[in-house]
């Protein structure tokens, strides 16, 4: 997500020693977490998570997630490959998809002080390339979308190689919260941003959604997973 260098394994908060601990814990006080009920705390915990210090990594996720969500409402299925795939996503932070259109999108969430140079150009073109080698009957596009700017050069290349550009794109408001169905169950479960299964939980089938608060999810039939009641 940033053209910096940085440990993969260091702690980016989506990980915990401790399976068996309620990360809601780590948003709210001991006292809140025993009195308040479990919508209350969960939506407290959410509100302070998203009110709190972000690491850089979680500021990029952020920023894929709300580039992701702006294409499922135009109605494509999207892959989150960045998020999953991290520093192996081979330039591709997501994949959409609708019909036989797939769109392979690039996401920099830099500060405006920085510029996006034509690597970063020939590293999305690659991967559209492959892209079209491995699925021949798809049409296969390129989209860079940045909340800073590109270079003229950079700009050039991109209108010459066919990779749209989205410049000065910034961050708005999107549901945070995975609502998801379980396969072999049919259980409906909301995973939220700090749960342990969040980042691989895919929203794509009939019946889930992205809810914007907890109470919504729990009107619409989902329960919280936890990953250590075996969820």
């Amino acid at each position: 997500y940033f053209d910096i260098e940085y440990d993969i394994n260091v702690n980016q908060d989506v990980e915990d020693i401790d399976k068996n601990i309620d990360r809601v814990r780590h948003y709210i006080s001991p006292e809140e977490y025993n009195t308040l009920s479990i919508i209350e705390k969960n939506q407290l915990a959410l509100d302070n998570y998203l009110k709190g210090q972000k690491s850089k990594w979680q500021i990029g996720r952020d920023y894929e997630l709300y580039v992701g969500y702006l294409y499922q409402k135009k109605g494509f299925n999207v892959e989150y490959n960045g998020i999953v795939k991290q520093l192996e996503d081979m330039g591709r932070d997501i994949i959409a998809t609708k019909g036989n259109q797939s769109l392979i999108i690039q996401c920099k969430n830099w500060s405006q002080e920085k510029i996006i140079h034509e690597k970063h150009i020939f590293q999305l073109y690659g991967s559209v390339v492959y892209a079209k080698i491995g699925n021949p009957s798809l049409k296969i596009k390129g989209v860079f979308i940045t909340t800073t700017s590109l270079s003229d050069t950079a700009k050039c290349i991109a209108k010459y190689l066919g990779i749209e550009i989205r410049e000065q794109e910034p961050i708005g408001d999107f549901p945070r919260i995975k609502c998801n169905i379980n396969r072999a169950t049919g259980e409906k479960i909301y995973h939220l941003p700090f749960d342990q299964q969040y980042d691989t939980t895919k929203i794509n089938s009939e019946g889930e959604c992205f809810a914007f608060t907890v109470a919504e999810a729990e009107k619409k039939g989902f329960r919280r997973a936890w990953r250590h009641l075996s969820e």
